[in-house]
């Protein structure tokens, strides 16, 4: 790159807007007898947006708990402390419960909210560094909140106000008999279709089966109650997203079950294995049904 080329992008990005909010680590109490809180996360807010990276590897704890911990159940816990901090809007609580809380908010500015996450997450995630001798993973899971809000943002981007027309920003209440109603959550919904955006963006494909289960069941609630066609849009990782090809095999295999029982179903499954491809093939399916 030529001197005046390196200029030139210095120059752009000192022009870039800097983000900035504050960042929390979030600590689990793992051992109820000894009451040692370790960091398990980061959670970074930004206005109404949170930005948040969970303990992916369990090699440590393995080391320091043995088998007192059950890694599937913590697997689960750490998706739904993410998935409740995402709905706070950026108003992050001091606690979730006894067991779980967060620490001080402290300032924060960079590039990108995912930068920052990672490099406090780094500092403060012990338990996320490899053991001795061992390589560092390159893998950074996305979860299906962070690829649903990209693809949604990539839609508003390609179909302009058209778009609000389908996604939804509140939960839909579906009447289910005697006068009782239950709320279920679908970013995507027109007067003849209902979608859901879900990531196999992960390491354990038990993660990834309950988040395409998870989505499926809400699609099967409002599909069957509202004679609506049903789509899901599941972001699969590719080579490069630094998975082992073991690891990337379980996932694969996992998802694809999954997905063939919905498709079977009826469901209309759109995949790739970028969000960008992902948000093509959900924009051209929805401008049939509404986002036009």
């Amino acid at each position: 790159m030529t001197l005046a080329a390196r200029l030139k992008d210095t120059l752009a990005a000192d022009d870039r807007p800097a983000i900035t909010g504050h960042w929390r680590p979030i600590s689990l109490c793992l051992d109820d007898t000894a009451c040692e809180f370790l960091n398990v996360g980061v959670a970074f807010a930004h206005g109404t947006q949170v930005e948040v990276r969970m303990l992916d590897s369990f090699d440590r704890l393995k080391c320091l708990y043995d088998t007192r911990i059950n890694q599937d159940h913590l697997q689960h816990l750490l998706v739904d402390i993410e998935a409740h901090l995402h709905t706070t809007k950026g108003n992050l609580p001091d606690c979730l419960s006894d067991t779980i809380r967060l620490g001080p908010a402290l300032f924060a500015q960079g590039e990108d909210p995912e930068s920052i996450v990672d490099a406090f997450f780094e500092d403060v995630v012990t338990l996320a560094r490899p053991r001795k001798n061992q390589a560092r993973s390159a893998f950074r899971y996305q979860s299906s909140d962070k690829v649903c809000s990209s693809v949604i943002l990539l839609m508003q981007e390609r179909l302009g106000l058209s778009a609000s027309q389908v996604i939804r920003k509140e939960a839909l209440q579906i009447s289910i008999g005697k006068g009782r109603m239950m709320d279920v959550e679908v970013p995507l919904l027109s007067a003849s279709a209902v979608g859901s955006v879900v990531s196999a963006w992960y390491k354990s494909p038990m993660v990834v089966e309950n988040n395409i289960l998870q989505a499926g069941a809400d699609l099967a609630m409002v599909a069957g109650h509202t004679q609506r066609e049903a789509a899901m849009s599941v972001l699969i990782p590719n080579a490069d997203s630094g998975l082992t090809i073991k690891e990337r095999s379980q996932v694969e295999k996992a998802a694809y079950r999954k997905l063939e029982r919905f498709e079977r179903s009826g469901v209309k499954v759109l995949r790739d294995d970028t969000t960008a491809g992902l948000a093509e093939q959900t924009i051209a399916w929805w401008k049939e049904r509404g986002a036009a």
